[in-house]
């Protein structure tokens, strides 16, 4: 009786590694947004979470252990919404959807997943299906 549900257990674990279809290890920006990125980033962001995206008083670190740490096993839909949703902090959901997709270009590059030939999407279905990993 057991054996159904162990193949049903498999069928279910091959289907989670297998939903994402790519990472962010992947190349899923592209340098030049990335560089739109970090201009909007320094208008609307740096002085809650750094120059250096180091964080501050007012906001976490969006580099390094503590950022990857929060947000590894997470999309990068899930970041696209974060920001969108909750930033800036006075005016949250006040940029566009190209502008929040720019930023989180910059924060992947920052943290040194490497560039591709594609924008990052704004759309999030797409987005949903990158997962923000570690390692490759």
């Amino acid at each position: 009786m057991s054996r159904p549900r162990v193949r049903l257990a498999a069928c279910s674990l091959t289907f989670a590694l297998t939903a994402f279809s790519a990472s962010v290890w992947d190349g899923v920006y592209t340098p030049q947004q990335a560089e739109r990125g970090q201009t909007t980033y320094r208008e609307e962001c740096s002085k809650c979470h750094g120059e250096n995206l180091a964080g501050g008083e007012a906001g976490p670190a969006l580099t390094g252990d503590e950022f990857l740490h929060k947000w590894i096993g997470k999309t990068a839909g899930d970041l696209f919404e974060k920001t969108r949703k909750t930033m800036p902090l006075e005016d949250p959901g006040g940029l566009s959807r190209r502008q929040y997709a720019a930023i989180v270009a910059y924060i992947l590059k920052a943290n040194d997943f490497p560039a591709g030939q594609k924008e990052l999407v704004s759309e999030l279905a797409p987005l949903n299906e990158i997962r923000i990993e570690a390692k490759r």
